[in-house]
């Protein structure tokens, strides 16, 4: 099993160039009496940590260097969308940003976003409440984020970004032409349904349209849960699709730690109305995306446990569809 909190190695904050802490400083609006260490959870490598100021605040700091151009792009869109998503969103307050140019701090950019630290903890394993929380944490994001807010532009389509990438729709012709192996801890089964999966992918064009503002990367380790209220972090993947995308994204894991998803589906205004056909496409994509992934080599500053989880979401995303569709 994958422990989502132990996934990353991280600077900490007295590792940092003194320029990158000075514009952490500047943009948190007082000076840090402590740092926490840094988290152990996601994939990237950046530094994220709790700090605690002067004033008695608590905020959260991410930074990245383009030793890892993902981070400075994913750090620069988080900020822009915090610092406009609307109130209602679950999502923890925008307090600052900044960026340094090469030169400013060492010779790479850095770029920088700070938010109101909250409280609250990854579901780990999911449980039954844990889920409800996060549901209804959805249905709130959904709420205020239906039709995607005009202060959010410009937004991707799902469509554009998932739905139409070449790679991932060749993933599964591909494996059936022997141009990809199939990376570790796969199915038995997935051999005789490539064709089906391969159609299921093609029909996402269609599945993946609307108008809601999704997050598009809802893990557990996005999440914070705090008894029966839920936030979501991590706001840099943003695209425009529909309003189930997020909540179904989440069940493959919840249903490996026991929960009954499928009363989930049935019950959810996000998805009791939904075309089961969508939401089948819509796994078939995700499992396609990590399966075209998950042999990679890695980026600077990665974790080999990005990996492990690809292959893993890969794995649970095939078994709950398999169910679904009576394959195994």
């Amino acid at each position: 099993m994958l422990d989502y909190r132990a996934t990353s190695v991280r600077p900490l904050w007295q590792q940092l160039p003194d320029a990158v802490r000075a514009g952490i400083v500047a943009a948190s609006g007082a000076a840090v009496a402590h740092a926490q260490p840094s988290a152990g959870s996601g994939f990237s490598g950046g530094f994220a940590a709790v700090l605690e100021l002067a004033d008695r605040r608590r905020v959260f700091a991410k930074a990245g260097s383009s030793v890892n151009p993902h981070l400075v792009d994913a750090y620069r869109q988080e900020a822009r969308i915090l610092a406009v998503l609307p109130p209602a969103v679950p999502a923890p307050r925008f307090v600052g940003a900044g960026n340094l140019p090469a030169g400013a701090a060492d010779e790479h950019e850095w770029q920088f976003v700070v938010a109101e630290a909250a409280a609250g903890a990854m579901p780990h394993p999911w449980t039954e409440p844990a889920l409800g929380a996060v549901h209804e944490a959805c249905l709130a994001a959904v709420e205020a984020l239906t039709p995607a807010p005009g202060a959010l532009a410009p937004l991707p389509l799902m469509v554009d970004d998932y739905a139409r990438d070449a790679t991932i729709r060749g993933v599964f012709p591909a494996l059936a032409a022997g141009r990809l192996a199939v990376t570790a801890g796969q199915p038995a089964w997935l051999g005789q349904r490539l064709a089906e999966l391969a159609t299921l992918v093609d029909t996402t064009e269609e599945a993946l349209v609307g108008t809601t503002a999704c997050h598009c990367d809802l893990r557990a380790d996005n999440t914070l849960v705090d008894g029966d209220q839920a936030l979501f972090v991590d706001w840099n993947w943003l695209a425009v699709g529909p309003s189930w995308v997020d909540f179904v994204g989440l069940l493959p894991l919840a249903r490996l730690d026991g929960v009954d998803v499928e009363t989930w589906i049935a019950r959810s205004p996000l998805t009791r109305d939904a075309d089961p056909e969508h939401l089948d496409a819509w796994l078939a994509l995700v499992a396609a995306y990590m399966l075209a992934n998950a042999d990679l080599p890695l980026w600077p500053g990665g974790t080999p446990w990005i990996r492990v989880h690809q292959r893993r979401y890969a794995r649970a995303f095939l078994d709950w569809l398999a169910a679904r569709r009576g394959w195994a």
